[in-house]
């Protein structure tokens, strides 16, 4: 079995940002609904990116192609049945979660995907398109459903995905009438939500918040064409400042210090477990501390938990990650993947149904660990080999591909020391 062998290191030096996976999907459906020419600068064509693409493609929405480091895309009016030929959203829940309900402007499609994906939670759409008079069904791994969305009163749950309200988003404002989202827990991940309501208005389409819990979607609008340029990934960025808060030093380029991102929150969370972080500039710079544990609420910011769980590792004392029940249905079971491999290469750490509870030593022994095809479990292995005694073999590291297909170059290009190795059968 092949295996990346990670040797510890600080890493430090000068990064700039990738290209925001949450932007690039919004970017992309807001651009395939609309009327004309839209031009995109930025993008990186991570498999979560191009299952986005490639699905628009599919289902007749958009034409797409690459110029000169840009991608045009070519909106063309929702008109006609969705192709025959099923969706493969790969394993990008964005993608399904965003897909399903726009297909239904054009009369339905089938949707399949890889690994997990249709195992993560769906429950939210079914209900609500049934209750819609929307025909769902669920076949050999893939879900089906036609119909036409009608304009209109939409219940759902806040607290599982956001990922379900941006989904309806996109497609009602097509419809002809105005329609209420009303959100019937508390909203998690809200500032997902927002980013999706502000990539819309950049394509002239736009929504309202009439309290907490509902929002106000006036039908009748379009999208019209726009020409924008991605912004830095913060969910990215985070394992970069945990590994400059964890004895490195890095400068981080190409982040929007007032990005709508939720995942923007990595660098407070990061200076308030002790490490020296600032805008200098345009850049932000990590630098090591002395790390404290803490108790960090992850109900709006998910994706953090990785790279939280390694900072974590670093810091002295106990750090409880809460409110994180929504993990388990990612990738991977993160909450028991992070407990299982951290573990493995020395951690103290310790999960509950919606939390974890990380006993920091400051080291870590290394040794041999898994990515559990889950790109953020990889990610944080990686950066937590920094503080290990010894080195770490790190199984499945190309899962990375998954967000961020050149993550192992970045690694090399701020110190990192890794080597690809085949570790036989046995492994």
């Amino acid at each position: 079995m092949r295996v990346m062998e990670i040797t510890p290191h600080k890493l430090r030096g000068q990064l700039e940002a990738m290209p925001s996976k949450s932007c690039s999907h919004r970017t992309l459906i807001c651009a395939a609904l609309a009327r004309g020419e839209s031009v995109i600068e930025g993008l990186q064509f991570s498999d979560d990116v191009e299952a986005t693409l490639d699905a628009v493609k599919a289902m007749g929405f958009a034409r797409w192609t690459k110029l000169d480091g840009q991608v045009l895309v070519q909106g063309m009016q929702p008109g006609r049945a969705a192709a025959d030929t099923p969706i493969d959203c790969r394993e990008s829940g964005s993608t399904l979660r965003f897909l399903l309900p726009v297909s239904l402007l054009s009369g339905g499609g089938t949707f399949t995907g890889r690994g997990r994906l249709m195992q993560r939670p769906l429950a939210p759409y079914r209900a609500l398109f049934e209750e819609k008079g929307i025909v769902w069904q669920e076949s050999g791994g893939a879900v089906s459903v036609s119909g036409t969305l009608a304009p209109g009163r939409y219940a759902l749950a806040g607290n599982v995905s956001s990922q379900f309200v941006s989904g309806l988003l996109y497609c009602l404002p097509l419809l002809q009438g105005d329609s209420q989202i009303e959100l019937t827990t508390q909203v998690e991940s809200e500032g997902y939500i927002e980013l999706t309501r502000q990539m819309q208005a950049r394509f002239g389409v736009r929504s309202e918040w009439t309290d907490m819990r509902t929002l106000i979607v006036h039908g009748g609008q379009h999208y019209t064409p726009a020409r924008i340029k991605i912004e830095g990934d913060w969910s990215h960025a985070a394992f970069y400042v945990a590994a400059g808060a964890m004895g490195g030093e890095l400068a981080l380029c190409g982040l929007d210090d007032g990005s709508a991102q939720a995942d923007r929150a990595i660098d407070a969370l990061a200076k308030g477990m002790g490490a020296a972080v600032s805008w200098e500039g345009a850049n932000l710079r990590v630098r090591g501390g002395t790390l404290r544990g803490a108790v960090i609420d992850v109900s709006q910011t998910p994706d953090l938990v990785p790279a939280l769980c390694a900072l974590a590792c670093a810091a002295d004392g106990e750090t409880r990650l809460i409110n994180a029940a929504r993990l388990r249905a990612k990738e991977s079971d993160r909450l028991s993947a992070l407990c299982r491999e951290f573990t493995a290469i020395g951690a103290d750490v310790k999960e509950t149904d919606d939390s974890l509870i990380v006993r920091g030593r400051g080291r870590l022994s290394g040794g041999i660990c898994g990515a559990q095809n889950d790109h953020r479990i990889a990610m944080a292995l990686a950066v937590a080999s920094a503080i290990c005694e010894n080195p770490i073999h790190l199984s499945g590291f190309d899962c990375v591909k998954k967000s961020a297909p050149r993550f192992w170059e970045e690694y090399q290009s701020l110190g990192g020391v890794i080597c690809e190795r085949d570790m036989g059968q046995a492994f």
